[in-house]
């Protein structure tokens, strides 16, 4: 991965995380002040979204102190059970917040102050614009799934963040203009709203990074036509070693141990890797090959 890359990747990971811990304490103070339990769900929700970006820029520090040119790797792993840690998390926190709604909204209904409750949007909205402005400046110069997740998130959240100030700004309509019963029901209902979006999320995120984190064989079918790629190339090697095979999330791995001749040069090895890799992807999508080339001469003596 580009050095520059990783290091813009780590700004823009240090700033969301260190700009969203005094965001959420600032929802939480608000929460209490305003009485509303729209923004008391979302302070919950940037709480937990703390774990998520502690994940993140952990994984991207590792990643910059690490000499990656010579020794590429993938930190998808960890962000997939941050992801997942996330999901577990919100669930309960959600379902729990759909319960206290409905109660408010039936039998207790509650004054709000939303002049109150609006002020922490206003930053949120603005950490988003930025943080979805300088996502987006990395994703046109470089190829980042990270970048491409801030871009996607960020969007949402600023679409989710003024959603709910102009509603609050109806509520605070309606309490100014006299009709302070019905804005008892605003703050419940928006709750309500956000505690399903957060359920709707939270699930999504589970499924999903479940899925990545646990590898499952491959079917028997797609094996069925591993072996025919390998048998259209048998005159290219000796023969074959170990053939490993695992589903992760929509990706196929494949890593294969080819018996070569010790004169086979690494043009032909590369040449080799390139056609079943190409017969492969003919076949199955989102497939990630390794062929191992092995000396023929030592098939007989390993192990």
């Amino acid at each position: 991965m580009d050095q520059k890359l990783i290091e813009q990747l780590s700004r823009l990971s240090k700033i969301a995380l260190f700009t969203l811990i005094p965001l959420t304490l600032a929802f939480i103070i608000t929460s209490y002040f305003s009485g509303s339990l729209t923004i008391e769900s979302i302070a919950l929700d940037c709480g937990f979204s703390i774990v998520v970006q502690l994940f993140t820029y952990h994984a991207i520090q590792a990643m910059l102190k690490s000499n990656n040119i010579q020794f590429p790797h993938g930190t998808g792993r960890l962000e997939n059970f941050s992801g997942f840690l996330y999901g577990a998390l919100i669930v309960p926190v959600s379902i729990i917040i759909l319960v206290l709604a409905f109660h408010r909204m039936l039998f207790n209904p509650t004054q709000v102050s939303f002049s109150i409750a609006m002020l922490p949007l206003i930053p949120s909205i603005m950490r988003g614009l930025y943080l979805y402005t300088f996502a987006k400046k990395i994703r046109s110069q470089f190829e980042s799934p990270i970048a491409e997740t801030f871009v996607l998130d960020q969007s949402v959240g600023i679409k989710f963040d003024v959603s709910v100030i102009l509603a609050m700004m109806l509520g605070y309509f309606f309490v100014e203009v006299g009709f302070s019963k019905i804005a008892l029901y605003f703050d419940p209902a928006l709750s309500i709203l956000v505690a399903l979006n957060m359920f709707k999320t939270a699930l999504q995120l589970l499924l999903k990074n479940f899925k990545v984190l646990i590898d499952l064989p491959m079917p028997e079918e797609e094996q069925i036509l591993l072996i025919r790629t390998l048998a259209r190339e048998f005159q290219s090697y000796d023969s074959i070693g170990n053939i490993y095979t695992r589903r992760s999330g929509m990706f196929r791995f494949v890593e294969i141990e080819l018996f070569l001749n010790s004169s086979t040069s690494v043009s032909a090895i590369s040449e080799i890797t390139m056609r079943i890799e190409n017969d492969l992807k003919d076949s199955l999508d989102n497939i990630k090959l390794k062929v191992i080339a092995l000396p023929s001469d030592d098939k007989f003596v390993r192990l």
